[in-house]
């Protein structure tokens, strides 16, 4: 069967891990194990270096991920309202990598 993030996964492994394959879940779970061991700083500093390089070899895996972490701060902003400013700069920095500025639309 087909994971939410559109790879193929066993059906049992998708219930199990929020509908993500393995690739997608380990990915989304070391993201998670840095921030609560080391802090924002250290996740915003990982995932824009980590997107960033990622960003020329597979264009549709960083993609994949991306889309992952805009939902899950879109969950944690209702969730976790004391870390609303830290959340929003975390789905702006993760948009703004998915759909960068132009600054020649402005003009």
């Amino acid at each position: 069967m087909r994971a939410i993030c559109g790879h193929y996964v066993s059906e049992s492994y998708a219930r199990a891990h929020h509908g993500l394959c393995r690739k997608c879940h380990s990915n989304f779970a070391y993201l998670v194990e840095l921030e609560e061991k080391h802090g924002d700083d250290a996740l915003v500093e990982y995932w824009f270096s980590m997107i960033m390089v990622n960003l020329s070899d597979s264009r549709g895996d960083a993609d994949c991920l991306i889309e992952h972490l805009i939902d899950f701060y879109q969950r944690k902003l209702v969730e976790i309202p004391s870390k609303r400013r830290y959340i929003h700069k975390m789905l702006f920095m993760l948009r703004s990598i998915k759909e960068p500025f132009d600054a020649r639309k402005m003009a």
